[in-house]
């Protein structure tokens, strides 16, 4: 055996123990947004309008055991003058009966689908990766609610 290999096998077990406890799921869940805050208007001079600060409550329904979680999102967003959503972005603090929190953020373009990504969290979402798509399933008259799909995988550590 060269030395070389004698220096190199230590690291390499080293580095697989540490993501043998990783582990990664598939995530298919069911979300309510209420907003609670429409936040400030800005108008651009080119007639667009950005909508910053506003603040949207969450409940979060695990589609496969039933579990809920709370989860309270900040926007940003950029209309045209006639008020339709042309991007907007988002960060969100999900809430855990456990205490656990899950970190993450979305970015979508007028669109129904949106994408997001994890960004960490606490406890056992301490580390998380991964993100999926958002799909807007239907949106109240009043534009201050909504349902929506969320599909994609979370890594946790």
């Amino acid at each position: 055996m060269s030395l070389r290999t004698i220096c190199t096998l230590p690291l390499t077990i080293f580095l697989w123990c540490g993501d043998a406890n990783a582990a990664t799921v598939s995530v298919a869940e069911t979300g309510y947004d209420v907003t609670t805050r429409l936040g400030e208007r800005i108008e651009l001079p080119n007639g667009n309008v950005l909508m910053v600060n506003a603040l949207g409550h969450e409940t979060i329904v695990d589609d496969k055991t039933g579990e809920q979680s709370t989860e309270w999102c900040s926007y940003d967003s950029l209309l045209d003058r006639k008020g339709t959503y042309l991007h907007w972005l988002n960060h969100c603090t999900r809430v855990y009966d456990d205490g656990d929190v899950l970190w993450s953020t979305a970015v979508g373009d007028g669109t129904d689908t949106s994408t997001y990504t994890w960004t960490g969290g606490t406890g056992k979402f301490s580390g998380a990766t991964g993100g999926g798509t958002s799909t807007t399933t239907s949106t109240r008259t009043d534009g201050r609610a909504s349902a929506f799909k969320n599909v994609g995988t979370l890594t946790t550590k």
